[in-house]
């Protein structure tokens, strides 16, 4: 599809397809360093301070985000889509312009604090895309920043892409919001001749960012007759063109004259240009104008002379043709055959085979250059990308730093200066050690092992729990143990660690020493056999074993709801008696200071039966930093193929992701109130998620399906998401969001509202698929021209149509009288 605003269900669709892929080719492929796959995972819950975060992953990669999104080609990130190859890849510019344009209608556009002003002044020559980066890089290094630009407007080449394809608003905002970045001045309507003498009037260094402003000329007999295609282009309505029209040229400036000639009313337009139709430098949404507005072409023919006068032109043309085995684009290979002819039916002829500089180059330690006064033509992006490497180049100049290595101009990786992805900090504190953030790795294979925990460390993470470990107990982990209900769902069925403790104490030490300020914890259990006293020698020994290896804390597995059906006493904590011995037999050897968390499940009858149990022997120990951790997967049953003649293979698994997240968040309601310190565990694959955990009263929130899924570097998008909305909300710290849903976590529901609402239909979104017929109070009805209405004698309010509807046409609205009265009535 051509880059466009996406409708709200279309965004939704986009943003599901991306898969956060680990290698990022797309933005390897973006020329300004913008990653899709990051400000894609930053919109995905759709929220503003969502949309917040994905326009601060754009803007300040590429300070002409909203731009880009709707002019740039297919041939950057678009191509690198990983689904390219398998279907189609994700409209990654539409998404783009979306994004941007909803942020700006929110009002929610990044605001990075001002910076401070360094003394030095800098001038930038141009204030298209590349001069305008530039300038915005420098001014958040502290320069300030003077912008001369011959033209009245700022935003160069930008301003003459037509109107269809890059509304002029989105210019002007984009525009709007650099500026806002501050120390950037603006001298319009002036024009420099001599970039030297700028050096004189008191700036330090100057970027020229001109472009390539004058027009090349053919050197033809009547070119006169012919107006150059970006003085058309710069204004349209004042070179009205009726009749036919000549557009000479076969690239992207050619075919915007071409289009926009036609819909300012050309009865036709002939593109006559060297290329053939294969050979023409243009994106996909660029043929299809042209095959859309009805545009021919005549290919492989040169201009030689333009005949006539006023509005009865006739044009000399010949043919050329390539050397055997040559490209069109190596210059002096095009032969001239002998056949040449003579045309009189145009009216009007346009010029646009490209333009060169006004300005002559200067070489000087002082004066850089950008944009495709130094690259060539090239895309916006690729400006813009120019533009920052430009002004990276001038401030290592003059600050005496090294000149950085730009392998190409056209790719910058250097995001704009000085805006935090956490505007709100995210410390925090677990039994009084102090954390860079509430996330922390769950006890699961991401955590199987030093070498695992170092690259979470690495990725950033707070602290993280080893998988589970025994002494001297036999280990069966089965093969192919993970299971995945849908993508963001997981089940399990292992239990433990391969590793046996011993081996996690020595990677426990390295950890501790390696990594001081991240909390390293450790998971381990104990034999449950009726034996009183051999059970407790067993659950003590791993425990000071543990606290020997000076691990930071320990977590106890009184629950794997993956090795049992979930039944009572197939699972230690749904016994509070057990529970709270296994508790005291650790508590009593254990060093007080070395926090102690114990695993408890969602999957009883009440859990505040058995937290209550706990909490009476944790009141038992006053001096013990002890707390439990919530709600952990849940028991359930998944098929699969296996040896059964009879039927699938049913495996018990240990479901987790989304899919648990409701039934951990009831959990973490009921205890909320009774006064244990918790960790969050079980469901969350996003910030929003986890930030409902700690409002709930959670002290800590633990991960494991989202890493499995996404890496250990979602870390940095939790973080950022989870920090955004704080600011968003109001917060200033993790310790406002902790609690925030108490002391009523939970609506009851006879409290809930009675008044019903009732579905409604935006005929202009509607598919017509009919599936909103399917409604099981047979309330929605379709009419002639298949849109649905909905009957509110019939209607109750119950959104589910509203809910599956996958365009997003069908919406809720409250009831006129009438219709109130109409259901009452039913």
């Amino acid at each position: 599809m051509p880059n466009q605003i996406l409708s709200d269900a279309q965004l939704r669709a986009e943003l599901r397809k991306c898969e956060f892929c680990e290698e990022k080719p797309c933005r390897e492929a973006c020329p300004a360093h913008c990653s899709p796959a990051d400000f894609i995972l930053a919109a995905k819950l759709g929220e503003p301070a969502d949309y917040q975060r994905a326009a601060a992953e754009i803007m300040m990669a590429n300070p002409f985000g909203g731009v880009c999104g709707l002019v740039c080609p297919e041939t950057h990130c678009k191509a690198a889509c990983v689904y390219k190859t398998f279907d189609r890849a994700v409209e990654i510019p539409s998404v783009q312009a979306t994004l941007i344009a909803k942020a700006k209608a929110l009002g929610v556009m990044p605001r990075p604090a001002a910076p401070a002003p360094n003394g030095k002044q800098v001038a930038v020559v141009g204030a298209g895309p590349a001069g305008l980066a530039a300038a915005a890089y420098l001014a958040r290094l502290g320069y300030a920043v003077t912008v001369f630009d011959q033209e009245s407007q700022p935003g160069g080449t930008c301003n003459w892409i037509p109107e269809h394809r890059l509304p002029r608003d989105v210019v002007q905002s984009d525009i709007e919001w650099l500026l806002s970045l501050g120390l950037i001045e603006l001298k319009l309507g002036t024009k420099v001749s001599h970039v030297p003498a700028l050096l004189s009037q008191g700036y330090q260094g100057v970027v020229v960012a001109t472009g390539l402003m004058k027009p090349f000329v053919l050197g033809i007999p009547g070119e006169e007759q012919a107006l150059a295609g970006l003085t058309y282009l710069k204004n349209p309505g004042a070179h009205p063109l009726p009749g036919k029209v000549a557009v000479i040229g076969g690239g992207a400036t050619a075919v915007d004259c071409a289009v926009t000639a036609k819909l300012q009313g050309a009865s036709a337009v002939e593109l006559i240009c060297l290329e053939r139709w294969d050979e023409m430098p243009l994106t996909t949404a660029e043929r299809e104008e042209l095959q859309q507005h009805g545009i021919e072409l005549l290919g492989r023919t040169r201009l030689t002379a333009i005949r006539g006068t006023g509005q009865n032109l006739g044009l000399e043309l010949e043919k050329v043709t390539l050397a055997p085995g040559a490209k069109f684009s190596v210059p002096g290979l095009r032969k001239v055959e002998k056949t040449a002819s003579q045309r009189w039916d145009f009216n009007h002829v346009i010029v646009a085979i490209g333009a060169r500089s006004e300005l002559a180059k200067v070489e000087s330690a002082q004066i850089v250059w950008a944009g495709d006064a130094h690259t060539g033509p090239a895309t916006v992006v690729q400006a813009s990308a120019s533009g920052k490497n430009a002004a990276q180049e001038l401030h290592a100049s003059l600050s005496g730093e090294p000149r950085p290595v730009i392998a190409k101009h056209t790719k910058s990786r250097t995001p704009l200066p000085g805006y935090s992805m956490l505007p709100v900090p995210l410390d925090c504190d677990f039994f009084g050690r102090p954390l860079r953030s509430p996330f922390l790795l769950s006890a699961a294979p991401p955590s199987d092992g030093y070498d695992q925990m170092r690259k979470a460390y690495e990725a950033g993470w707070a602290g993280g729990v080893m998988k589970t470990a025994f002494d001297g107990v036999p280990i069966h982990i089965p093969a192919r143990y993970m299971h995945a209900f849908d993508e963001k769902t997981y089940g399990n069925c292992d239990n433990v660690s391969g590793h046996p403790l011993d081996r996690v104490c020595d990677e426990i030490r390295r950890l501790v020493a390696e990594f001081p300020d991240r909390l390293t914890l450790a998971s381990t259990g104990g034999p449950v056999t009726g034996d009183d006293e051999h059970d407790r020698a067993g659950w003590q020994a791993n425990t000071k074993k543990l606290e020997a290896a000076g691990v930071m804390g320990i977590e106890y597995s009184l629950s794997c709801p993956q090795g049992g059906d979930g039944t009572e006493g197939d699972i230690v904590s749904q016994n509070p008696k057990l529970t709270a011995k296994i508790i005291e037999w650790i508590l009593e050897v254990g060093d007080p200071e070395i926090p102690k968390l114990f695993k408890l499940t969602g999957a009883v009858t009440s859990i505040a039966v058995i937290l209550r149990a706990v909490k009476e022997v944790l009141d038992r120990f006053p001096t013990s930093k002890a707390g439990v951790t919530l709600a952990n997967t849940f028991p359930s049953l998944t098929f699969r193929a296996g040896d059964k003649a009879e039927w699938e293979e049913g495996i018990l698994v240990g479901m987790s992701g989304e899919g648990v997240a409701p039934i951990s968040n009831l959990t973490l309601a009921t205890v909320a109130n009774l006064g244990v310190t918790v960790s969050g565990n079980g469901g969350p694959m996003d910030h929003k998620a986890a930030a409902h955990f700690l409002a709930l009263g959670a002290r800590t929130v633990q991960f494991c399906t989202v890493v499995m899924k996404q890496g250990y570097g979602v870390v940095d998008h939790l973080h950022a998401g989870l920090s955004h909305l704080l600011s968003r909300r109001g917060l200033g710290s993790v310790g406002e969001l902790i609690g925030r849903a108490l002391p009523h976590p939970v609506t009851g529901f006879m409290d809930l509202s009675p008044v019903k609402g009732i579905s409604q239909v935006t005929p202009e979104l509607c598919r017509h698929c009919g599936n909103c017929t399917r409604c099981p109070y047979l309330a929605i009805t379709l009419d002639e021209d298949k849109i649905p209405h909905t009957d509110p004698a019939r209607c109750i309010g119950c959104s589910i149509c509203v809910q599956k509807c996958f365009s997003l046409a069908l919406h809720m609205r409250e009831r006129t009288p009438a219709e109130a009265e109409a259901l009452r009535e039913d």
